[in-house]
């Protein structure tokens, strides 16, 4: 049982440490970003045109639509796992461990 118990704790940690919560925002950004792209991205002038960097253009923006839903899912289900509220770095909030005195101070309404 102490074992399993030092192995939660470790996996714990790893979420605590600010470098994972800097990896979930970098993620974040670079979602972002790849949905601006997507955004401007105009279809009908790529896949009609004959100019190759059009061509390579257009494969790469469908690969970024194709693959956007799954990037999507992951990131929400790293931040449920990770307990992370704010949407920016500087809005991170503290993960604090469950305590029956952090229970206590909960206000009921």
């Amino acid at each position: 049982m102490t074992t399993e118990l030092e192995l939660l704790k470790e996996k714990l940690s790893l979420f605590e440490n600010d470098a994972a919560k800097g990896g979930f925002y970098t993620l974040n950004r670079i979602v972002n970003q790849q949905i601006e792209f997507l955004n401007e991205f105009k279809i009908k002038s790529k896949i009609s045109s004959d100019d190759k960097a059009d061509m390579v253009e257009y494969k790469n923006a469908k690969e970024l639509w194709e693959n956007l839903p799954k990037m999507i899912s992951s990131l929400n289900q790293l931040r449920i796992e990770m307990r992370i509220d704010g949407e920016e770095e500087n809005n991170i909030s503290k993960i604090v461990p469950i305590s029956p005195q952090s229970i206590s101070k909960i206000k009921s309404y």
